[in-house]
């Protein structure tokens, strides 16, 4: 006898006959804490029959799980400062495990219901091979596993996010609608940016910059930095630069006349927010990806009109000196003049220093681990010396053999990714948007020299989303005609 698949079984239940049993256990439960008088109870059993339909909708259509991770990670530093409880970080390692467990049980019941073919590809497999570099600099005795709880990621929630990504990220409808969501979530990180703006930050944020001391880092005497639902303004900035040119260019491509307008106003509400942040590193994360997409797009049209854009938004920062009385345009300007800014200086004195106490330490001195200045070369007193940016955080960990190996393994993704955009895509207008997505995730990465943003969520969460669609194109070319417009 041959078993029905699970989600095709959940199928045959009947959704108006799930909501009214799910109705009428809630009731039943509601009298019930009514007649206890017990508030907490009755809080719990007014929220259970909706928690149990989702459920059943995650488990019915494993893309769900995957939506709700995605809004768990866009949200999340939201819902830790106020929720204020402490290791509430493991929620995100919870819903990624859920995810992987629901695609499971439909692979069991049905081999053919989850491409899972998909998972072997650019992104997971050079990712393996960093995990294992990891692991393998734990053997020498210059290098220990310092701070287990937060190097997690590295070994679990970054790879089972590659991973799902890879997998459910794989068609066009999916395209679109990622798309569609994003474009909600920057006008939420919008509208809360200018509330911080223009109403102060709440009490939850303002107890945040007091306690983690972000306020010396937000509250500056030129200029306040926002950072709307992100951790800090390092890292909403790039995230908001990246979303900028992705939605900049997929205006110039989109052939709808509704779909051209919503991401001019996306991308309008993202450079509004990159410019809040305050975080002058956000401004490479345009230019790079401008830089790039003249490279991978035979469109001469929408060449021509980049280079315009990116080399009149230059002119305008190097050259001349308006809108120098804003002080967010006066903050952005010295990206620019780096050797002008003393914040630059130091994070040049820094690397100095950083370079010195690893000088007999190829591999880093660790996952997690940091340095302290025990000589005291950088002449203020400080003990530990930060890494300001994601690549010198990874030099400093893994030495200077694992940070080539990293920027090896993002070259060769970015090659290959490449490739297979102006080769293997034969829809023009699907390989225009994911060379735009691929466009953002390389000024990402070069904002990493600069910032930490790119390792920070959602930012991480989003460039495996991206990564995964673009490696993913030649997949879903196939479903599309040559002529077909998506947007």
């Amino acid at each position: 006898m041959t078993s029905r698949p699970f989600y095709r079984n959940l199928s045959d239940a009947s959704p108006k006959g799930l909501l009214y049993l799910c109705l009428l256990g809630g009731l039943m439960l509601i009298t019930y804490a009514a007649a206890t008088l017990n508030g907490t109870f009755l809080v719990v059993a007014a929220f259970l029959p909706l928690l149990f339909l989702l459920l059943i909708g995650i488990v019915r259509n494993p893309i769900w799980s995957y939506v709700l991770a995605a809004i768990i990670f866009c949200y999340f530093h939201a819902i830790y400062r106020y929720a204020n409880v402490p290791g509430l970080s493991g929620i995100l390692d919870i819903v990624l495990f859920l995810c992987l467990l629901i695609l499971l049980v439909n692979t069991a019941y049905d081999h053919s219901a989850i491409p899972w073919m998909n998972a072997v590809n650019a992104l997971t497999v050079t990712y393996a091979i960093w995990m294992l570099y990891c692991l393998f600099s734990l053997l020498s005795p210059y290098t220990e596993f310092h701070n287990p709880l937060t190097s997690r990621g590295i070994f679990v929630s970054v790879p089972l996010t590659y991973l799902l990504s890879s997998i459910l990220m794989c068609t066009t409808k999916r395209l679109k609608v990622t798309l569609f969501l994003l474009g909600l979530f920057i006008i939420t990180v919008a509208i809360k940016a200018a509330i911080q703006k223009y109403r102060w930050f709440d009490a939850a944020e303002t107890r945040y910059l007091v306690e983690t001391n972000s306020w010396t880092t937000h509250l500056l005497p030129t200029g306040i930095r926002y950072f709307s639902f992100y951790s800090d303004a390092g890292s909403f900035g790039p995230g908001m630069a990246m979303f900028t040119v992705i939605f900049c260019l997929l205006a110039a491509i989109a052939k709808r006349f509704q779909a051209k307008i919503f991401c001019l106003v996306i991308a309008a509400l993202a450079c509004f927010g990159m410019f809040l942040s305050g975080t002058r590193g956000a401004m490479v994360v345009p230019f790079g990806g401008l830089l790039l997409y003249t490279f991978i797009n035979r469109n001469l049209r929408l060449m021509l009109a980049s280079v315009f854009v990116g080399s009149l938004a230059f002119v305008f920062f190097y050259f001349t000196d308006l809108g120098e009385g804003n002080s967010y345009i006066s903050r952005m300007r010295t990206a620019f003049r780096p050797m002008e800014d003393a914040s630059f200086n130091v994070r040049l004195n820094n690397q100095e220093a950083i370079a010195y106490y690893l000088r007999n330490k190829p591999i880093g001195i660790g996952v997690g681990g940091y340095l302290r200045d025990e000589q005291n070369l950088v002449g203020n007193n400080q003990r530990i010396l930060p890494p300001d940016s994601y690549y010198v955080d990874i030099w400093v960990q893994n030495g200077v053999i694992g940070l080539c190996l990293y920027i090896g393994i993002l070259a060769f993704i970015l090659i290959h990714s490449c490739y297979l955009l102006m080769f293997r895509i034969k829809n023009d207008q699907l390989r225009q948007i994911l060379a735009a997505l691929l466009c953002g995730v390389f000024g990402m990465w070069l904002s990493g020299y600069v910032g930490r943003g790119m390792g920070m969520q959602p930012n991480q969460f989003i460039i495996a989303m991206f990564l995964a669609f673009a490696l993913n194109g030649p997949y879903m070319d196939k479903q599309l005609k040559k002529d077909e417009i998506l947007i």
